[in-house]
């Protein structure tokens, strides 16, 4: 494919160093850090608890500050975790009208405290150049991005949740763009599922129809975000090690020669999971204040994160979290198992 032009895409210099030197590299969104979880501090999560499964993703004595932003922090954590198993996190997101595949501590740290940052899909990439306006990565967007890096392709990303088929679809029909991008950019993506508020049997179904696959890592059946998995909802495939996915993938692009994206869907540590009874009570309250309250689109992610902190019985911030933490370490394995002879 044609390479955009270096003004407006920018591959750090470490990320472009260990792409040529064969290094693995797990490209990370940055939709989480200025839309999805606030910027104001917290105590630290419960997941990070020492003897708990997270800490050990991240391989030792965890520093949390209570009064530093609790979004700035989380993608610190996650970047940790890529680089415990093994690889260079490639963090991405617009600065100032560029694409940057790869953001050093300030970027990061600028991103995450600007509040007028916006939310870009693939499909905003140009506009918000010409704006020279800064914004966080969705899932679709930063698929696109990881086919841009230079001097080669990332293969491997990260995320917490993929968007998918939103619920009253058959009267109003929002579809995530994520979608799409796993029908089209050979990405390989890690995620817990697709989000709750979704409808998750239609999501699954589009991505049959769309000829996505679907592995579930060490789970038969499909997990939904925060809440661990669904017996009802189960997957194609299922593969129980690191090795195994990698050759997957590798069969899947140079064996076959299939061009679609590939989901590995990893559930939340069930340590972690919150209960989904009490989700699904949370979430329907929540969606029918959002609806009261005329909130639709980007914004109901947000607002149901908020209105669930104050729920004494669960901790979704922890919950996040881990799936993040999670996910992000999985997809460090995976791209370190990538066979010898990969291709860019």
């Amino acid at each position: 494919m044609s390479r955009v032009p270096d003004g407006f895409v920018r591959t750090h210099p470490e990320i472009a160093d260990a792409i040529a030197s064969g290094r693995p590299v797990v490209g990370l969104e940055t939709a989480v850090l200025t839309h999805g979880l606030s910027r104001s501090g917290r105590t630290a999560p419960n997941c990070l608890r020492p003897d708990g499964e997270v800490a050990g993703m991240l391989g030792g004595e965890i520093d949390w500050d209570d009064d530093a932003p609790l979004n700035l922090q989380a993608v610190r954590l996650v970047s940790r975790a890529v680089r415990h198993a093994g690889a260079v996190p490639a963090i991405i997101g617009m600065v100032d009208g560029v694409l940057r595949i790869g953001l050093d501590d300030d970027e990061l740290a600028a991103l995450a405290l600007d509040e007028s940052a916006s939310k870009v899909s693939n499909r905003d990439f140009a506009a918000i150049s010409v704006a020279g306006g800064s914004a966080g990565t969705t899932v679709a967007a930063s698929m696109h991005a990881c086919r841009l890096a230079s001097p080669a392709p990332i293969r491997v990303f990260a995320t917490g949740g993929i968007g998918g088929v939103h619920r009253g679809w058959t009267e109003r029909p929002d579809i995530s763009a994520d979608l799409r991008a796993l029908a089209s950019e050979p990405v390989v993506v890690v995620a817990s599922g697709a989000k709750v508020i979704l409808d998750l049997p239609a999501t699954l179904e589009m991505l049959d129809t769309l000829g996505v696959p679907v592995i579930g890592y060490r789970t038969d059946a499909l997990p939904i975000f925060t809440v661990g998995t669904s017996e009802d909802l189960r997957v194609p495939h299922r593969l129980d090690t690191v090795d195994s996915v990698a050759e997957t993938c590798r069969r899947h692009w140079d064996g076959f020669a299939q061009s679609s994206g590939i989901l590995v869907a990893n559930p939340c540590p069930a340590e972690d999971a919150i209960d989904p009874h009490r989700m699904d009570v949370l979430v329907d309250a929540g969606l029918a204040e959002a609806a009261a309250q005329g909130i639709d689109g980007s914004g109901v992610t947000p607002f149901l994160l908020g209105s669930m902190i104050t729920d004494a019985d669960i901790d979704p911030v922890s919950a996040n979290l881990a799936l993040l933490v999670s996910n992000a370490a999985l997809a460090g394995g995976i791209a370190g198992a990538w066979p010898a002879d990969r291709s860019g």
